[in-house]
C-alpha cells in the first residue's frame, strides 16, 4: 500500500490560558501514549516490542468468544495494560517529531492469500502535503441553505433500482494515472441512521453523500442503519424478506451473537458480520456516487482511499472495541469491492480474513491484493464526540479551552467534557469525562408507551369492577378514562435521570478534572447535537440544569448554548436548514488524522485534588436541587 508520509506527533502539555491545569504523565506513561498516538497516525519509530511474524498471533485463552475472535493483534501490546503511576511532573518531556515511513515486519511464512512468501514493498503516496502547513481556519457559512462548492447536478444521478447495479470500483481512470491523491471517506455509523462525507483535503472540499430513495424521509444524507436479507441469503439496503436494525447496539453488546439463521440455506450470520455487510453496502453506494459525479476531476488520478470510523467516546480507551471496529471496517471495504450481489457467505469469509491484520498487510504490500483490501494503516477510529466539533475547531468561531457536548441520539445520550487547544499549528483534544447512557428519544418513547399500557390496564381493571347495580355510564365516560392519562409523570422521571446523569459529569469535571478553567465563570460552552436535539424537551432540560447547577456550585455561570454552523467547504445543497449537526460527525471523520490532531483519552489524564475539593463536600455530589 502507500507509504505513510511525514506525520506529526503531539506535545500534550496544555498551554491554554483558560485553564491552569498541568497534566500528569510518568515517563512510562508518556512512552506508551506516544506509541499509541503514533500507531493511530501511522508512524513507526523504534519498536518498543519485537515485531511478531505473520501467523504467530496468539489468541487469548478465555471462554469469551468475543475475545477469542477479536483478540488484540500481537503486533503491539495494548498501552492500557501498563499500570499508570500517579506522579506529577511540572514540565513533562516534549514528544519530538519524527519523519519516518512505515516499516513492515519481514516474514518467511507462506500467507493464506499468496502462493509464495511475501516481500514487503513500499509504494509512494502523496499523503496530504498540506498537513505540514500551519493550521488555516476555514470560514463558516451561517446560511446553511446556500451551497458554496462542488457539484451542481445532484439530480442527474439516477439511483440504481438494485444494489447489484452499484459496482465495486474504487477508481475512475482507465489508463495509467498521471496524478495521485488521497481521499478520506468519513463514515458515521449511527444507531438509527448513518452518514457519509467524502473529502479531498488537497482541494479542501468535502461532499455529503446523498442516498436517494434509500435515504431517510426528509434528509437525503441520512440512510437508515438497517439491512435486509432475502431467503437465498443475499444482503441488501433495499426491502427484502427479513429486516434488521439496531446493528450498532447489537455489535456493541455482543459481536458474536447470532442474529439470523436461514431456513433455506442453513446459513447463520453474527452481529459483527451483519455490521460489516451493512457498512460495505453503504460504502459501495457512497463510493459509486462519488466516482460517478467526480469522474472528470479524477479521470487521470489514482485515488488512495482512507476510511475513518467513529466510535462512542466512552469506548475510546477500550482497545478491544477499537480492534473490533477497525476489523469490521477492513472487512467492509473488501466486501464493498464485490461488483455483484453480496451474500452471507462472503460477509463471513472476508470478516474472518480481516481478523488477521498482519496477513492482510503482507498481502497488500506484496501487490497481490492491492486496492482490493484497504491497508490497516489507512483505517482509523476516532471518538464521535470529538469528531462532531472538528468543523468548529477549523472555523474562526473556535475558542480554545473547556467545552461540553451533548449528543441526543435515538437510543443513547452521549455527554462529554473536553479541552480544545493547539500547539505549533496542530490541534489537540483532551477528553476529561464521558458518559453514554440510554436516554435517547426512542428510549423516552418506549417509556411512554410502557407507562401508557400500564395505565390502560389499570383503567380497564377498574372498569371491569363496576358495580352492576349502578346506572350504565355515558359513552363519553370511557373516552374520558383514556384521555385523562398524563405523560408528565413518566417524562419527569425520565428527565430527572437525564439531569442527574449530566449533572454528575459536570460536577466531576469541575471538582477534579479542570477546576481552574475560566469557562466556569464565563459560561461553559455547550453543544447540543444529534437527531434528538430537535426535540425542545432536551434543550429545555439542559438549560434548566445549568441554572440549577449554578445555584449549587460556586463560580459557575450556567451554560452557554452553542450551535455548530455549516462549513462553507461542505457541499450539501440538499441539506435542510439548521441540520448540519446531523452531518457533523461524518464531516469531522472526513479529515485526515493530522488535520484532526491528537485525541488524548480520559484515562491518560489524572484527577486534580485540591483543598477546595475536600472542603466543599456539596460540590462532590449531585444534590436534589440539581434534579
Amino acid at each position: 500500500m502507500g507509504k505513510i508520509n511525514k506525520k506529526k506527533t503531539q506535545s500534550f502539555q496544555q498551554d491554554n490560558s483558560a485553564s491552569k491545569r498541568t497534566h500528569d504523565f510518568t515517563v512510562m506513561e508518556l512512552a506508551f501514549l506516544k506509541a499509541d498516538v503514533m500507531k493511530r497516525h501511522g508512524i513507526v519509530e523504534k519498536q518498543i516490542f519485537p515485531a511478531s511474524t505473520a501467523g504467530a498471533a496468539t489468541t487469548a485463552k478465555t471462554p469469551d468468544a468475543v475475545n477469542k475472535q477479536f483478540s488484540p493483534s500481537p503486533k503491539q501490546p495494548s498501552p492500557a495494560s501498563v499500570p499508570l503511576k500517579e506522579r506529577t511532573i511540572s514540565n513533562p518531556p516534549i514528544i519530538t517529531k519524527k519523519d519516518t515511513g512505515v516499516a513492515r515486519p519481514q516474514t518467511t511464512k507462506e500467507l493464506p492469500y499468496l502462493s509464495k512468501p511475501a516481500t514487503p514493498t513500499q509504494k509512494k503516496s502523496p499523503l496530504m502535503k498540506l498537513r505540514l502547513k500551519p493550521l488555516q481556519h476555514e470560514s463558516i457559512n451561517l446560511d446553511s441553505t446556500t451551497p458554496q462548492h462542488g457539484v451542481n447536478n445532484y439530480d442527474t444521478l439516477i439511483r440504481p433500482k438494485k444494489d447489484l447495479d452499484v459496482n465495486g470500483r474504487s477508481q475512475v481512470y482507465e489508463r495509467d494515472p498521471k496524478n495521485e491523491i488521497d481521499i478520506v471517506l468519513g463514515f458515521d455509523f449511527g444507531t438509527s441512521s448513518s452518514k457519509v462525507v467524502i473529502r479531498d483535503s488537497g482541494r479542501q472540499t468535502a461532499y455529503a453523500i446523498p442516498f436517494g430513495s434509500l435515504a431517510c424521509s426528509g434528509n437525503s444524507y441520512l440512510i437508515p442503519t438497517k439491512i435486509f436479507i432475502s431467503d437465498d441469503g443475499n444482503l441488501s439496503l433495499s426491502p427484502a424478506q427479513y429486516s434488521f436494525d439496531s446493528l450498532k447496539i447489537q455489535l456493541m453488546d455482543n459481536p458474536e451473537k447470532i442474529i439470523f439463521s436461514s431456513e433455506t440455506t442453513s446459513a447463520t450470520i453474527k452481529a459483527a458480520e451483519l455490521a460489516a455487510a451493512y457498512m460495505a453496502l453503504v460504502i459501495r453506494s457512497a463510493r459509486y456516487w462519488f466516482l460517478k459525479q467526480m469522474k472528470l476531476i479524477y479521470k487521470d488520478t489514482h485515488i488512495y482511499w482512507h476510511l475513518n470510523l467513529g466510535i462512542p467516546s466512552k469506548n475510546y480507551d477500550d482497545q478491544k472495541i477499537q480492534k473490533i471496529f477497525q476489523t469490521i471496517a477492513m472487512a467492509a471495504w473488501r466486501i464493498s469491492r464485490i461488483d455483484t450481489t453480496i451474500n452471507i457467505k462472503e460477509a463471513k469469509k472476508y470478516l474472518k480474513e480481516a481478523v488477521n491484520h498482519l496477513a492482510v498487510e503482507e498481502a497488500i504490500d506484496s501487490g497481490a491484493d492491492e486496492d482490493i483490501w484497504l491497508h490497516p494503516d489507512y483505517i482509523t477510529t476516532h471518538p464521535e464526540v470529538i469528531m462532531e466539533v472538528v468543523g468548529y475547531a477549523h472555523s474562526p468561531l473556535r475558542i480554545n479551552g473547556l467545552h461540553m457536548l451533548v449528543d441526543v441520539g435515538a437510543t443513547t445520550l452521549d455527554t462529554a467534557t473536553f479541552l480544545m487547544g493547539s500547539r505549533e499549528g496542530d490541534n489537540y483534544f483532551t477528553l476529561l469525562a464521558t458518559k453514554v447512557e440510554r436516554y435517547g428519544t426512542m428510549e423516552l418513547h418506549k417509556r411512554r408507551v410502557h407507562d401508557l399500557k400500564r395505565s390502560m390496564q389499570e383503567c380497564l381493571s377498574r372498569m371491569n369492577n363496576i358495580d352492576p347495580t349502578l346506572p350504565l355510564p355515558d359513552s363519553t365516560h370511557y373516552k374520558r378514562q383514556v384521555e385523562n392519562y398524563d405523560l408528565s409523570q413518566s417524562d419527569n422521571i425520565f428527565f430527572k435521570e437525564c439531569k442527574s446523569n449530566i449533572g454528575e459529569l459536570v460536577r466531576y469535571t469541575k471538582a477534579a478534572r479542570d477546576p481552574n478553567s475560566t469557562a466556569w465563570a464565563a459560561g461553559l460552552p455547550v453543544f447540543i447535537c444529534g437527531g434528538g436535539a430537535r426535540h425542545p424537551i432536551y434543550k429545555d432540560l439542559i438549560e434548566s440544569l445549568g441554572s440549577k447547577i449554578a445555584e449549587a456550585l460556586t463560580n459557575f455561570n450556567e451554560f452557554s448554548i452553542k450551535a455548530i454552523p455549516k462549513p462553507q467547504k461542505l457541499d450539501a445543497p440538499e441539506l435542510p436548514h439548521n441540520e448540519y449537526d446531523r452531518l457533523a460527525v461524518a464531516y469531522g471523520l472526513s479529515f485526515t488524522s493530522d488535520e484532526i490532531g491528537a485525541v488524548i483519552p480520559e484515562s491518560k489524564i489524572s484527577d486534580i485534588h485540591t483543598e477546595r475539593n475536600q472542603t466543599r463536600i456539596e460540590e462532590r455530589y449531585v444534590s436534589k436541587d440539581m434534579c
